[in-house]
């Protein structure tokens, strides 16, 4: 059944508007609801839910937790105990890594799955709908290029798994019954029995296609790449078009290689079209040369992919961008407001119970967590959620600031990760101010950059060694390290002070090979972990990151390339 997108869009829209009105009495229903229905399951006995009627008694009687504390019940789970940590039976795990590389098993229940449908994909719809107000329905929605996978994998138990992103997809074709005609590639395609790049497969079938309305990702880094794709295999892709072949330098299976010779035959005239709107090289506006009635992209941007969002604009002109949702694989917390304004998430009181711990230099056992409807506007806070599958004040990690109001729910802005911190000397830099310095950086120095990675060093000193990608020349390294420490410097005061204390010496800038972000997400391709869901990697926190961007380096530091 094709999906009517304007009827979706008003609903979500209209239900996020009356609940957010009513925040303050739908978190209440939202946490007794939860009480109420999981009073006999392992964890609600060990904790009386059955007593529980407040938000104050739920604080006072259940503790703030982690994933850790949930894995032995989560091991249950798996071996299929029912009633562990939710009444409502596990439809689907999500799959995550911890910060020790061992996967992460986050158990959804169906009512969970039902939330993300009606916020985080209807609101969506509802928002360009609104956009497009004065424009026809049919003229706004149409054909979709998806760019993020599916590919169905399941646990030994026979639940479905996979990442937080490709959840929905895969419950909304649990029974087969998904239709695929929205999308621009075949369904074969969106649900792929095996993990393998798709990403050439994807790209023929959305060129193809002139009337494509919209084009879905993860994250901006990886649109961006998709596009950048496009551009540098440009002219391969044509002449394949053209004669409805695959060129022998694509890496793709025999199966793939048939399957797109038998759909998509020889097409010269789209080939010329192209060639006549785009020319022999795209680059600045080409996503509407290539297709005109592009209405809107979707994905996570904002302020942490500033230097993404920035190229993106070059390739995508004026087309109103959606900034998706903030989720994580424990859940979905907040809905983009409107098109076109990032870092602008409506918390959604349905989402499950909010609380929010106020960031300050209290210490840790000093801090009461704040409700939903105490929050402040300006304030930062780091998010403890409790979900409706199953995991209760749970410590997310993550500083969020509330930026505005919608009706009486919080608009908040993400900030950081707190284990994603840079600290040598108890100086704790974090990913906004170190976005913050690299910005003054490039602006000072005229660097032109694909990405730039950071981790601790402690060689011969604490320092900071960043790791770059120029796109062309760089600078000398040493003037570059000068200008780098000033801008560490006005970003942020603790190393400022630390530096002038000598307790941190002067960073270090490693110049790496050309194509280097892009060679690690086909490393993390090969590892099994989708190209959508890889994200814009900023601070090397594991030994496998930093090995990789070490063997990437230039061999000597004058960056020249």
């Amino acid at each position: 059944m094709k999906t009517d997108y304007g009827k979706l869009g008003r609903e979500s829209m209209e239900r996020l508007k009356n609940t957010a009105a009513q925040a303050q009495a739908v978190q209440k229903k939202v946490l007794v609801d939860l009480m109420r229905r999981n009073r006999n399951t392992d964890y609600g006995r060990k904790y009386g839910f059955h007593t529980i009627w407040t938000p104050r008694e739920f604080q006072e009687k259940v503790p703030i937790s982690r994933y850790e504390d949930y894995e032995s019940y989560i091991r249950d789970m798996i071996r299929g105990k029912k009633h562990v940590l939710n009444a409502d039976p596990t439809v689907y795990f999500c799959v995550s890594s911890g910060t020790t590389g061992r996967p992460r098993y986050v158990p959804l229940t169906e009512c969970d799955l039902d939330l993300q449908y009606q916020y985080a994909y209807g609101t969506v719809f509802g928002c360009v709908g609104e956009y497009y107000r004065h424009m026809p329905e049919e003229q706004v929605f149409g054909k979709i290029f998806q760019i993020g996978e599916f590919a169905k994998t399941y646990m030994e138990n026979g639940t479905m798994k996979g990442i937080r992103s490709s959840c929905l997809f895969q419950w909304l074709d649990r029974d087969g019954q998904f239709d695929g005609s929205d999308y621009c590639a075949p369904k074969e395609v969106l649900f792929p029995k095996d993990l393998e790049d798709l990403l050439y497969v994807k790209v023929r079938f959305a060129l193809a296609q002139p009337d494509i309305r919209a084009i879905h990702g993860i994250f901006v880094n990886r649109v961006w790449g998709v596009l950048d794709y496009i551009r540098r295999k440009w002219l391969l892709l044509l002449e394949d078009m053209e004669r409805g072949t695959v060129h022998e330098s694509i890496r793709l299976s025999d199966h793939w290689r048939r399957f797109l010779m038998e759909k998509l035959p020889p097409d010269p005239e789209r080939a010329a079209r192209l060639r006549g709107s785009v020319g022999s090289k795209p680059g600045a506006g080409m996503v509407k040369q290539i297709w005109p009635e592009i209405r809107y992209c979707l994905a996570v941007g904002g302020r942490a992919f500033s230097h993404y969002m920035d190229r993106m604009r070059e390739y995508v002109g004026d087309v109103p961008f959606h900034y998706s949702a903030y989720a994580a694989s424990e859940g979905i917390f907040g809905v983009a407001k409107s098109l076109n304004e990032p870092d602008a998430y409506v918390l959604f009181p349905e989402a499950g119970f909010f609380e929010f711990l106020p960031i300050t230099d209290q210490e840790e056992e000093s801090k009461k967590p704040l409700f939903l409807w105490e929050v402040k506007k300006g304030e930062k806070y780091e998010l403890v959620f409790t979900n409706h599958s199953g995991l209760y004040r749970y410590r997310m990690g993550d500083v969020i600031q509330v930026v505005d109001w919608y009706e009486n729910a919080p608009v908040a802005r993400f900030c950081y990760r707190k284990s994603q911190v840079v600290s040598v000397a108890g100086e704790k830099t974090n990913p906004e101010q170190i976005q913050k310095a690299m910005d003054r950086f490039l602006a000072g120095t005229g660097m032109a950059m694909a990405g730039y990675c950071v981790q601790e060093a402690r060689e011969s000193g604490p320092k900071y060694l960043f790791y770059v990608e120029p796109e062309e020349m760089a600078a000398d390294s040493g003037l570059a390290e000068g200008t780098l420490d000033r801008c560490l410097c006005q970003a942020n005061s603790r190393y400022q002070a630390r530096r002038a204390a000598n307790e941190i010496g002067p960073p270090r800038i490693a110049y790496l090979q050309k194509g280097c972000f892009r060679r690690y997400e086909e490393y993390l391709a090969a590892r099994g972990i989708p190209r959508g869901q890889s994200k814009r990697v900023c601070v090397l926190d594991t030994a496998d990151k930093k090995l990789f961007f070490a063997s990437e380096q230039v061999s000597n530091r004058s960056g020249v390339i």
